[in-house]
């Protein structure tokens, strides 16, 4: 593994504009310089690169990142190999965390591994292939269904044989254990083994890098289930990945949307007629990690559903789940076929244009969701609008920290008749116990690390609390974290009562993680911040919004000014608070007087202080 530590080395002395004006022409458009993005076809550009915070972003189709993102995503490198090749560039050697020899090991043993299931996946892919060329019934099938031979080749579609045994042509050694490791054959109970997939059509499903990872078939005789997918395996797990994202690609690009569907079957079906640029789950609800391939792939996202009820209900399932990872550079629609047709239907009786002209009319998310809202309580009375907002409070608190979230949140509360201070108190409400209970249940060295000088270093919270914490940003809490992004050595000589101000704040959570995180790394800039942090955290979407937002606006004069006024402020407001407290406990005793009378010195002294 190579250190962190010599990732942020790399990154200081490896310049952005140099890495990416090898393949992108580039020329200068103020402090920044811009040119045509290489990730998405157009006229006119809108791709920047900025030599201070060392992040390139498109604000066409959102890529952005730093050197070494860019090197994986343009050249399609693996990390270790962008990093090696960038070192080599500068003169440095990549060093490796050194490794028992145990760990050693068991990474070689590891790797071995997912180099065999790959082996058996890539020989049974060519199996699969040769079997659809010899199986006039499974050719017959997909001509019936209007497949041309071009496409069966690219989406490399097969045939599994119907004998139980039939990949004993390939894999002489039927019984080695990886067989069944790589979800090729099923072992009984009683130790007799057979073929996992029997009489199906053969969908290969690939990574991002084009390998094959898992597959599913579909029968075409009477018979259950209809579909069937690989099990979990170490190269495959059904919840983070999408059937035709690899194939479908540059579709995505050329087509500027992409379209969610339900099945194998519709994506290489549209594909075929035209719009290579659908994607499905596999067998499984959509999920966070499905809504962050998507959001990477393109910036606008279609989901596709039948119109009956259980199109709709699968439909609001995948809102619930979009609703943490909003974002104000994402448009997400919906949008529901008639009850007849699915999307290879509706595309074959009425073609591929009126298919795009269906994606472009297909209802935002915001209008799907205030909507199916609507439908299921009566507004027109107050137990009805009551009875909404009891339901709406949960999916308006995961709302992720955007624009979009704040648009809908002002939505809704027109829509039940109450104002936007009577929505927020309910969604204040709802959010208290959540926070009471995480600092009840925080463990003893993460409460007493905010009372030393060293900023907080555990800045991973647990999955399903991230949500809870991104939606409690305030705006003095984004230009804390606008400041440190931009300046991260703000964070480096924070003094014992700045940092205690910031870690008792309910609202600076991702402040919190953020001075953890440069502390840790020693980030010069906003490329290495957004290189080094967890890219499934609340605070990685933060910073690439930051990172967004910085490239448009001028340095400031003195950021450190505006950073001691920044905690100032925080407080003020802080001390405020507690005032508010005491004086709705009524003062009770001397010692919230004598406490009342303290924090009034303090509110003096802060606000009539000169500025920083």
């Amino acid at each position: 593994m190579i250190p962190d530590s010599f990732i942020q080395e790399l990154l200081a002395r490896v310049d952005v504009v140099d890495v990416v004006g090898r393949y992108v022409q580039l020329r200068k458009g103020g402090a920044n310089l811009i040119g045509l993005c290489p990730f998405h076809n157009e006229k006119s550009p809108s791709f920047t690169v900025s030599p201070t915070k060392q992040f390139y972003h498109c604000f066409g189709c959102g890529a952005h990142g730093s050197a070494i993102s860019f090197l994986m995503a343009h050249t399609g490198a693996s990390f270790p190999e962008a990093v090696r090749s960038l070192a080599n560039e500068v003169g440095l050697v990549v060093p490796e965390k050194q490794q028992s020899p145990r760990q050693r090991a068991a990474d070689q043993q590891r790797k071995e591994q997912r180099s065999q299931h790959q082996q058996l996946l890539d020989a049974a892919q060519a199996h699969y292939v040769r079997q659809l060329a010899l199986h006039t019934p499974a050719q017959d099938y997909l001509q019936q269904r209007g497949l041309s031979a071009p496409t069966i080749t690219r989406f490399g579609l097969g045939w599994a044989a119907s004998d139980r045994h039939d990949l004993k042509r390939v894999f002489p050694q039927y019984e080695n254990p990886l067989l069944v490791e790589s979800g090729l054959v099923i072992e009984a109970e009683d130790g007799r083994r057979y073929d996992r997939f029997r009489g199906r059509i053969m969908f290969p499903i690939r990574n991002r890098k084009g390998d094959v990872i898992g597959f599913g078939g579909r029968l075409i005789a009477a018979g259950e289930p209809k579909y069937l997918n690989s099990p979990e395996t170490p190269l495959f797990s059904k919840s983070h990945e999408l059937y035709g994202l690899w194939e479908n690609r540059q579709g995505i690009r050329t087509e500027g949307f992409v379209t969610v569907v339900e099945g194998y079957m519709d994506v290489v079906a549209l594909a075929d007629r035209g719009l290579a640029n659908a994607v499905a789950t596999l067998g499984t609800a959509t999920t966070e990690h499905h809504i962050r391939q998507l959001m990477r792939a393109s910036d606008r996202i279609v989901f596709c559903f039948d119109g009956d009820g259980a199109g709709r209900r699968a439909a609001w399932r995948a809102l619930t789940t979009c609703l943490p990872q909003l974002r104000d550079d994402v448009s997400m629609r919906f949008l529901f076929l008639p009850p007849e047709h699915d999307p290879d239907s509706y595309v074959r009786e009425y073609g591929a244009e009126a298919f795009r002209e269906q994606a472009k009319q297909a209802l935002v998310l915001s209008r799907f969701m205030l909507d199916e809202l609507a439908t299921r309580h009566d507004l027109s009375e107050a137990e009805g609008r009551a009875a909404c907002v009891h339901e709406a409070l949960p999916l308006l608190a995961t709302l992720s920290d955007s624009t979009l979230s704040t648009q809908i949140q002002h939505e809704f509360a027109q829509l039940v008749r109450l104002t936007e201070d009577e929505l927020q108190l309910r969604l204040l409400q709802q959010q208290k116990p959540v926070y009471n209970r995480e600092r009840a249940e925080a463990p003893a060295s993460s409460r007493t690390q905010g009372e030393s000088s060293v900023a907080p270093t555990n800045r991973k919270p647990a999955t399903a609390n991230r949500s809870k914490r991104a939606r409690s940003v305030t705006p003095l809490a984004k230009r804390l974290l606008r400041l440190l992004a931009a300046h991260p050595q703000l964070a480096l000589d924070l003094d014992h009562d700045a940092l205690e101000i910031i870690v008792h704040s309910p609202t600076l959570f991702l402040v919190q993680e953020l001075i953890a995180l440069a502390n840790d790394t020693q980030a010069k800039h906003i490329g290495a911040l957004t290189q080094a942090v967890d890219p499934e955290s609340d605070l990685a979407h933060v910073l690439n919004g930051l990172a967004t937002e910085l490239l448009q606006h001028e340095e400031l004069p003195d950021p450190r000014a505006e950073w001691n006024d920044a905690l100032r402020r925080i407080q003020i407001d802080a001390i405020k608070q507690e005032q508010s407290d005491l004086i709705a406990a009524g003062l009770p005793d001397e010692a919230s007087r004598q406490r009342y009378q303290d924090l009034s010195r303090r509110l003096v002294r802060l606000t009539t202080a000169p500025a920083p």
